[in-house]
């Protein structure tokens, strides 16, 4: 299967730089562009061939390729596209999101008991906060809160039992 669909995609290919691309823009307009087979240098010195579009006098390469002659790391993160060394974000420590917790409950609940904070748990993106009831019977679950590791916006988490 994997033979096949490699087979496909290597005619597809090769047909369409024989006869040149026509793209069908999101718009639902349809161009004409020309494919063709590049050589990439830079500072003079040959890097690599690449497959390349050239649409109204702009040649198109793919920025993986062109990463790579240049040694440096691409990666898609939502929106933005990056070459070389990735911005550092700064998130915030788990001490900071039970006080971001703390703050957002004081403003949002007015409660009479005493609440005790405890992280549960974190993934890539948010840091898990319990809010419970303390009396000295017993301790319960009073709400689930989610704080997103850069930004610190304390977000109620609900919870289906």
């Amino acid at each position: 299967m994997k033979d096949k669909v490699k087979g496909l995609i290597i005619g597809i290919t090769i047909g369409s730089m024989l006869t040149g691309v026509s793209a069908y823009a999101a718009s639902g307009t349809s161009i004409k562009a020309v494919m063709q087979k590049v050589n990439l240098y830079v500072d003079g010195k040959k890097q690599t061939t690449t497959s390349a579009i050239t649409y109204k006098n702009t040649t198109y390469v793919p920025v993986r390729t062109m990463s790579n002659a240049v040694s440096k790391d691409v990666s898609l993160k939502g929106d933005n596209l990056y070459v070389g060394k990735q911005p550092t974000v700064k998130q915030i420590t788990e001490n900071e999101a039970l006080s971001f917790v703390v703050d957002y409950f004081k403003k949002t609940e007015k409660v009479k008991f005493k609440v005790i904070y405890m992280m549960d748990s974190q993934d890539d993106n948010y840091y898990y906060v319990g809010a419970y009831e303390d009396f000295p019977e017993r301790v319960l679950i009073y709400k689930w809160y989610k704080v997103h590791k850069v930004t610190g916006t304390v977000t109620h988490q609900k919870v289906e039992y």
